[in-house]
């Protein structure tokens, strides 16, 4: 069966106890391990454009600050209303 919230919760607060940062939870083998977020990111089929229209919303909601560097001048967005494949 798949782990349920209260299994991933737990073992990402164990693993933030034990001092990792930087990774998340899932199951691997009927085993919950922590999984890098750099090799999840990099092996992802998809990425978001940095400069489109669902990351500000995403910023919005979630209240963060923009960290994104301005694009340099007479540079066009990509298409802002559908996320970039690689």
């Amino acid at each position: 069966p798949p782990p349920d919230c209260m299994q991933l919760a737990q073992n990402a607060v164990h693993g933030a106890m034990a001092g990792f940062t930087g990774f998340s939870v899932g199951l691997c083998n009927n085993r919950m391990v922590f999984l890098p977020i750099p090799e999840l990111v990099s092996t992802s089929p998809r990425s978001m454009n940095p400069h489109g229209r669902t990351w500000e919303r995403v910023l919005a909601l979630t209240r963060q600050p923009n960290t994104v560097p301005e694009l340099p001048p007479g540079e066009k967005p990509k298409n802002s209303h559908a996320p970039m494949l690689r």
